[in-house]
């Protein structure tokens, strides 16, 4: 049986952010926590935790790299999927964990906004419930009307001293 040479693997690179790549390519290493990985045409289906450092591929006769800061790659039927929190291709690597840390910065700024809101809010139910127990007492001690935090409310509406 003679063997296809111009079948290629499929490489998806995704981060959060997007696909940074999503193409045919006849080759593909990376750095795994296991030792570095070389994947063509029909290799073994597996998963490896990635490590920081270097992807490397080539397409169409041209080699290129992406840095890739951890993750996951996955092989499965001539098909390599890596997914990473922080990616990109080696001249822009430095501005995009910079946009990171900085969406990361405004996430958790909003986060202690939004904590801030849900403790008012709390409060405003606390106060809304300590009404309504109040007025829930006053109702089933009698008719005397609504009994102030300041009364006693021992005697309040039964008719007797």
């Amino acid at each position: 049986m003679e063997e296809r040479t111009d079948k290629k693997l499929r490489l998806r690179v995704l981060t959060p952010r997007g696909s940074l790549c999503d193409q045919e390519v006849d080759y593909v290493i990376f750095r795994s926590t296991e030792g570095d990985a070389g994947i063509q045409i029909g290799h073994e289906p597996f998963t490896a935790t990635l490590n920081e450092g270097l992807l490397a591929y080539r397409s169409n006769s041209e080699a290129h790299t992406l840095v890739v800061l951890g993750g996951v790659a996955s092989v499965l039927d001539d098909e390599v999927t890596v997914v990473s929190e922080i990616a990109d291709h080696p001249n822009r690597i430095k501005q995009t964990i910079k946009d990171i840390a900085r969406e990361k910065t405004a996430l958790a700024e909003e986060e202690q906004k939004g904590s801030t809101d849900i403790q008012i809010m709390e409060l405003g139910l606390r106060r809304a419930l300590v009404r309504v127990d109040v007025s829930a007492y006053s109702i089933i001690k009698g008719r005397a009307g609504i009994v102030g935090f300041g009364e006693d409310m021992r005697g309040a509406g039964d008719g007797g001293e």
